[in-house]
């Protein structure tokens, strides 16, 4: 009898210990896939230097453009643009020219690359105004961090003369997690006539002498430069692998300057990678939102040949559009989110929809100034019931708003969209058509939309979901389940028909990730569930993504200030982004039919 309890004992002890060694074990699992595990690997183990390799993301045009006052800028404010190699022991200063020749470096009207070994940097200023002073009316020096929106420099530069003595600059301090450069850089412009008062004061025969020559010299306004420089302690740790945004965002956060003045109107953006600056150039010169045509600021100056008078925004299409194709959008949120993602979106692409509705587990929480309309549903936040909290949103919005929107388009709070595009591609189909459209997946013989890419409805296949998907019981009751993939179970057993959202080249407009996976060739070639549920391939380089891309997924809030500035409010100077010609609102096209580009 003993024993048999010493038995029973130990038994009960193997049971107990076995239960808490696979608690402890789940406990670490859900630890390693929070955000604190996340920050706390950051503040442990910074980020190492940036990895460049070399690739080719290929050649885009656009027809549409108007560049003419771009051109007259380009030939009467012409810049000489000096790229130094420093980092040369492993190549990968020499690989990161050449990302910047194919990108904002082809602007420049010269382009010039010094190796460090051959020749110091103040060297290679005096080489350069020798060689080409006869051609040249500034001189643009950047660190291999830097992005230039030479337009804009252009701009800036415009008012001033060129055989003025006058140089602008911008100091960048230096973070271990910048991912870019090896130390703080100092970012130049010289006149010409600054260059020949350098030269002739032999100013050029080192830094030191350079920085005694400069402290005498006229410097213009730089703030348009982004001089950046503050204790890293203040810099938040999950904007470390987006650090190009933080400058801006540091501005408005600090100093109360507008994003849009800051992200819209700069000059350069520092701590760039060499991925980020092919994600610039497609963002800034070929993604639009349809319908309009972006304002255009003054430029008067006496040492400028012509008064270009400022141009007002012309939305007068797209505002068209969304009285015939009227969209309204259910954003998925959390508690957590409602002063984030929430109050961002309803600052930003939500204001572009005709309603924009967030949906919770909680209608009121935070700050009462968000001032967004967000409806708690009585169901979990869980990512578990996903499912039935899209359920529950779209119900909410067939009972109270399905007179009010022709189509209905569901996204989570960390997906950007761009609500003209959506409403340029629908206009050539009909709301009364069980239909509906996203980023289109397969999982075995179940064909749906990915959820993070979010998805619209027809006004048809909203009433179908409603009356007889869950009225019915034709999907899935309970709530649990994976919110994308019940969807598209339901949307087969309805007959809901599966759009096509590419444009006329077979290039995607819903993304479920970010768009640097797809610009850059490679990038997204060890993502397996990618490869293994898209349906359509995704094409590799800058013919990845249509001029009419639609959504993007997990874009942080600052990345969706950058995009609404430089979509709706500032181009890069001279450029006044064109369209198409195309007859819009044409609702007897035949279901399926591509959309146009």
């Amino acid at each position: 009898m003993k024993l048999i309890r010493v038995q029973v004992a130990e038994l009960w002890r193997i049971l107990v210990l076995s239960f808490a060694g696979w608690l402890a074990v789940l406990e670490l699992v859900i630890f390693f896939r929070s955000s604190t595990f996340y920050k706390l690997h950051e503040f442990v183990f910074k980020p190492y230097k940036e990895s460049i390799s070399s690739y080719d993301v290929g050649l885009r045009a656009q027809q549409w453009d108007d560049k003419q006052i771009a051109k007259l800028l380009y030939e009467s404010v012409r810049v000489h643009c000096l790229l130094y190699l420093e980092d040369l022991g492993n190549g990968f200063d020499a690989m990161k020219a050449e990302h910047i020749r194919k990108t904002w470096g082809c602007r420049c009207n010269e382009l010039s690359v010094f190796d460090s070994r051959e020749i110091s940097l103040t060297e290679a200023y005096l080489w350069i105004y020798r060689n080409n002073h006869h051609k040249l009316d500034w001189l643009l020096s950047v660190s291999m961090g830097t992005y230039v929106i030479v337009e804009n420099l252009r701009h800036m530069l415009a008012p001033y003369s060129p055989s003025q003595a006058i140089y602008f600059s911008a100091q960048h301090g230096f973070y271990s997690y910048a991912h870019v450069g090896k130390g703080a850089t100092t970012d130049h412009i010289f006149s010409r006539g600054a260059l020949e008062h350098l030269t002739a004061e032999n100013c050029l025969q080192d830094g030191s002498s350079l920085r005694a020559c400069l402290a005498r010299m006229d410097r213009g306004p730089s703030d348009k430069l982004l001089p950046f420089h503050v204790q890293e302690e203040v810099l938040p740790f999950h904007l470390r692998t987006k650090f190009w945004l933080w400058p801006c965002t540091y501005r408005s956060v600090y100093e109360n300057q507008s994003r849009e003045s800051c992200f819209g109107r700069g000059i350069l953006y520092p701590y760039v990678n060499s991925n980020q600056l092919h994600v610039l150039d497609f963002l800034l010169y070929h993604l639009r939102p349809y319908g309009y045509v972006n304002p255009l600021p003054e430029l008067r100056s006496v040492h400028f040949p012509n008064h270009i008078e400022a141009k007002a925004i012309n939305d007068t299409l797209a505002r068209r559009l969304s009285q015939s194709v009227r969209v309204l959008c259910l954003v998925l949120t959390w508690p957590t989110n409602h002063l984030s993602g929430t109050k961002t979106i309803s600052e930003t692409w939500g204001r572009h929809c005709n309603r924009v509705v967030f949906y919770s587990s909680s209608p009121h929480v935070g700050s009462p100034g968000v001032g967004v309309d967000i409806v708690g549903l009585n169901i979990s936040d869980s990512y578990d019931f996903l499912w039935g909290k899209t359920k529950a949103a779209f119900r909410h919005a067939y009972r109270h708003y399905r007179h009010e929107a022709d189509w209905f388009f569901k996204a989570d709070d960390d997906t950007y969209a761009i609500i003209e595009n959506m409403r340029y591609m629908l206009s050539s189909y009909s709301p009364d058509t069980p239909i509906h459209f996203g980023c289109n997946f397969r999982l075995g013989k179940v064909t749906y939309m990915s959820g993070g890419a979010g998805y619209v409805l027809s006004r048809k296949a909203l009433q179908m979901f409603i009356t007889r998907g869950i009225g019915k019981s034709m999907c899935r009751a309970k709530g649990e389940g994976t919110e994308d993939y019940q969807m598209g179970i339901c949307m087969n057993t309805l007959n809901v028909t599966d759009g096509d959202s590419r444009d006329h080249y077979n290039r995607h407009r819903f993304f479920p990730i970010g768009l640097e996976y797809f610009l850059i060739p490679g990038r997204a070639d060890f993502i397996d569930w990618l490869k293994k549920f898209q349906i359509h391939t995704f094409q590799k380089g800058i013919n990845c993504c249509s001029t009419y891309s639609i959504t993007m997924h997990k874009v942080s809030p600052y990345e969706m200030h950058f995009l609404e500035a430089v979509l709706y409010s500032a181009r890069p100077y001279g450029i006044i982004m064109g369209h198409p010609r195309t007859k819009c609102g044409n609702r007897s096209a035949v279901v399926v039919r591509r959309g146009q580009q």
